[in-house]
Formats: structure tokens, C-alpha cells, sequence
């Protein structure tokens, strides 16, 4: 089948697996990238519809539009996205946190949280982690938790869902569908009933699903667990309390994220 001219994000990571069951058959162009590198890519022309941290869907405003009720969110606990450390989190007033280079949403959670539920001043930020070091707490997201929290090396592990609804009592939005203001309305329509396909067929048999994924990524843990791990998450955000999620983090989350040199600020 001939190849629309859209160009449509991939996320790689283990929580977007169902999105992409069999993308290899979609009549569109697929661009490898992550939560931190879209915005850059959206700015520049280069995606025309794809997920997005929701904090990079505020600051782009009406130039981007989402995609039906598609997204990613949890109500609880997401086992993927996670502080680590070897002291309570009430202990982390002005502390040193490395930060993983792939977060742009769950770096702004962290620090609401930090300073809203536990009135903490926020330390700084250390831009990458170091496997090796085991000390230095961390915020770490998808794959990157799923490998420490398997390490099993940090004396505290705060899920930031679980956290965020025991604050807000909403669930954490992280990342939804968007398309560029002006995609013709058919490539739209076809990329919904492409994502819808694609959940009915991980539905169907999500081991399958799994298995594919971690042989074309080389990916160590088992699919059990990769399975397990996405009954953590919803997909279709049809759901009036995803709403009210999307609305709490857009008057909670910082603009601008505190910790880094004005360089190094996350976008």
C-alpha cells in the first residue's frame, strides 16, 4: 500500500506498545522519537501527528489539536514512572535529584509535588543518570524504572501516580494524541481507525503484542511483566475524569522547570 504523506510519530517505549501493534503495515511515514524530542520535531515541521507530553501541548497552544480521546494516563500507580531513593521523600528538601533525559512532563509532576504536597525547595537537578551510582535519588520513566525498579536497589520507590492522586485525587495525564492545526480531516480520521486497530489487536492477544516488540528491541524483561505493567494504564481518555486530569496538571504544572541553568532547561 502506496504511503500517505504524514509523517507520524513512534514511541518506542514499553507503556506505548499497544499504540503500535502491526504499525508496520500503517500507510504513513513512522519517526522514532521520545516524550523529550516531539516539541523540537513539532516546531520544526517535521511531525504531523503523534503523542505529546501534555506540558508541551499546553505551551503549544492552538497550533496543535488533540487526536479523539487517545493518550496515556493512570489513576494510581504507573510502575514506570518513579522517584528512587535511598531516603523519604520528606527528606529531599534542596537535594541533589538526577533526572532522566527522556521526562518532560513527569519532571514538572515531580517538582508540583515536591513543593506542593510536601512543601520541599527544590534541590538541583542532575540532567543524566548514572547507572552505576547508587545513591543519588532519581526520577526515572518507561523502560529506565522498569530496569531499577527490577535492581531493586533504592530503600524508597515513590510511584508519581499513586503520589499525584492521593494530592489532586485525579489521575495523571501524561501524554495525549495531537495533530498539527490544518491535517486534512481524512488523514485524521484514517490515523484514528489505525490506532483503534491497533488496540483491538493488542487486546486480542497482548503476549503476542509483547513478544514482537521485545525481539525488535532487544528488550530483556519478560512480556509477563510488560503485560502486567500496562493494565497500569488507560488508553481511550473518553472519560470525564480525564479531563479533570488534564485540567489540574495544566494549573498545576510549572512552566519552567527550577533546578536547571537557564541552558540546560528542560523544553
Amino acid at each position: 500500500m502506496p504511503k500517505l504523506p504524514t509523517t507520524v510519530g513512534h514511541f518506542s517505549s514499553v507503556p506505548w506498545i499497544p499504540y503500535y501493534t502491526s504499525c508496520e503495515d500503517w500507510p504513513v511515514s513512522l519517526l522514532p522519537c521520545e516524550s523529550s524530542d516531539v516539541r523540537q520535531l513539532a516546531a520544526r515541521g517535521q511531525v504531523d501527528i503523534t503523542p505529546m507530553a501534555v506540558a508541551d501541548w499546553f505551551e503549544l497552544g492552538d497550533s496543535w489539536h488533540r487526536l479523539g480521546s487517545w493518550g496515556i494516563a493512570f489513576r494510581d500507580k504507573a510502575d514506570s514512572v518513579c522517584l528512587f531513593s535511598q531516603c523519604p521523600i520528606e527528606e529531599l528538601h534542596l537535594a541533589e535529584i538526577a533526572i532522566s533525559s527522556l521526562t518532560t512532563s513527569s519532571v514538572r509532576i515531580l517538582e508540583a509535588l515536591l513543593k506542593g504536597k510536601y512543601g520541599l525547595a527544590i534541590g538541583p537537578w542532575r540532567r543524566h543518570v548514572e547507572v552505576d551510582d547508587a545513591t543519588t535519588p532519581r526520577l526515572l520513566i518507561q523502560n529506565e524504572a522498569v530496569e531499577e525498579r527490577g535492581r531493586k536497589r533504592f530503600a524508597y520507590v515513590y510511584d508519581l501516580g499513586r503520589e499525584w492522586q492521593e494530592w489532586q485525587g485525579t489521575p495523571v495525564v501524561p501524554a495525549v494524541w495531537v495533530y498539527r492545526a490544518g491535517t486534512d480531516p481524512a488523514r485524521l480520521e484514517l490515523m484514528q481507525k489505525l490506532l483503534a486497530g491497533s488496540m483491538i489487536r493488542y487486546r486480542s492477544d497482548p503476549m503476542a503484542a509483547v513478544a514482537a516488540h521485545r525481539h525488535a528491541y532487544k528488550w530483556a524483561p519478560c512480556a509477563q511483566e510488560i503485560v502486567a505493567l500496562h493494565r497500569n494504564f488507560e488508553y481511550d481518555l473518553s472519560d470525564d475524569d480525564f479531563v479533570r486530569g488534564i485540567e489540574r496538571m495544566r494549573a498545576l504544572l510549572p512552566r519552567q522547570v527550577e533546578g536547571f541553568e537557564v541552558a540546560q532547561r528542560l523544553g
